[in-house]
Formats: C-alpha cells, structure tokens, sequence
C-alpha cells in the first residue's frame, strides 16, 4: 500500500494514548491510526448506506400515500408473520 507522510493534528494526549497502544501490540502508531481511520470511513459509509435506504423508503411511502402510522403498522404486521 502506498502511503506519504502527512500532517493529521491531534492532542498530545490522543497521540500519546496511541503510541501506547501501538507499542504494547508490536505495531507503529501509522499503522494503528490508518486502521481506525479505515474502521471509522468504514462505519461512515455503512451509515450514510442506511440513511439514503431510510430516506428512499420515506419518500416512496408518501408518494404512495402512507403515513407514518401506517408505516409502522406495516412493520409490525410482517414481524408477527402476517400480511
């Protein structure tokens, strides 16, 4: 992987807890930050994935007429099994 030196600030004691971490698992504290950034973009765009699924089902029950409680009701019906 490609990688170039940067310039992330952060508090001294964040960076501090981090050099930490990374010395007692045998690892650099680059190789610690880039994995929870990678975890956290990770976390983000599932996020983000499940915000635009919630917005395109809010949009296309009030194209066809639902309101929220009939939404819910909806829900509730297909959990215990029913239609």
């Amino acid at each position: 992987m490609a990688a170039t030196d940067n310039n992330l600030r952060v508090p001294d004691e964040l960076r501090e807890a981090a050099a930490k971490l990374a010395k007692r698992q045998g690892r650099s504290a680059d190789d610690l930050a880039a994995e929870a950034l990678r975890r956290y973009l990770e976390a983000a765009q599932s996020i983000q994935e499940l915000n635009d699924l919630a917005s395109w089902g809010q949009r296309h029950a009030r194209e066809r007429g639902f309101k929220p409680a009939d939404v819910e009701r909806a829900i509730s019906d297909v959990r215990r099994g029913g239609e």
